[in-house]
């Protein structure tokens, strides 16, 4: 047996090894003080993660949905006003509709997220102010889902805003990585010592399974 030493790793790995190394040594009391230091760094050093990880995945694809909503809104609208409708009151109906898919048409879409937001809230104001129920249902059934997106639009950048604060608070993983680092060799040279002064099998069997994990990333 040598002493093991950690090669370079990228944070993604240097966090499975130490999840690993916790798992491996979880029963060898003499390592115990050193396993609590590796498993503190470790907490810290996920938080990192999550911090150069966070995104607005959720909010691009809830933004995405909404464009789509209200693209095939504005079509509908807008095409309908084409049909030769002989109901006086639903051609009313319909005449008072019309303004809103000129007053924001698809240049809606074009907006920045926030400004998007508020513009969808003062249609759909808007919309419900008027009488809408002579309107066929190609054009009334786009509303509550555009609605329902934009809301959620409103909670993930809520979500994203807490989380990306939450991680602001936190050191990067590649802050915290050489600190972990030395705690996982500082582990492995203690555990190392053991083999040679104690030499007990649940010992020299868990540096076996810390030697066959670092192989696997040499």
């Amino acid at each position: 047996m040598e002493l093991i030493n950690l090669p370079r790793l990228r944070n993604k790995e240097l966090q499975s090894v130490a999840e690993s190394t916790l798992l491996i040594c979880a029963t060898i009391t003499e390592v115990q003080p050193a396993l609590t230091k590796v498993d503190t760094q470790l907490e810290a050093f996920k938080q990192g993660m999550l911090k150069e990880q966070a995104s607005a995945a959720d909010k691009s694809e809830l933004d995405k949905q909404r464009d789509r909503l209200l693209s095939g809104f504005m079509q509908n609208l807008k095409t309908e006003r084409y049909f030769p409708h002989q109901d006086s009151d639903k051609v009313k109906a319909l005449n008072s509709a019309l303004p809103i898919a000129e007053k924001y048409g698809t240049q809606i879409t074009r907006l920045p997220y926030n400004e998007e937001t508020a513009a969808i809230d003062n249609l759909i104001a808007e919309w419900k102010q008027l009488n809408t129920d002579l309107l066929d249902e190609g054009i009334t059934r786009w509303i509550p889902l555009i609605e329902t997106v934009n809301n959620n639009f409103k909670s993930a950048s809520h979500s994203y805003i807490s989380s990306q604060a939450q991680a602001d608070s936190a050191h990067s993983a590649s802050e915290l990585a050489p600190a972990l680092r030395t705690s996982l060799e500082g582990v492995y040279t203690l555990l190392f010592a053991h083999t040679k002064i104690t030499a007990s099998e649940p010992i020299l069997k868990a540096y076996r399974e810390l030697e066959q994990l670092i192989k696997g990333y040499n």
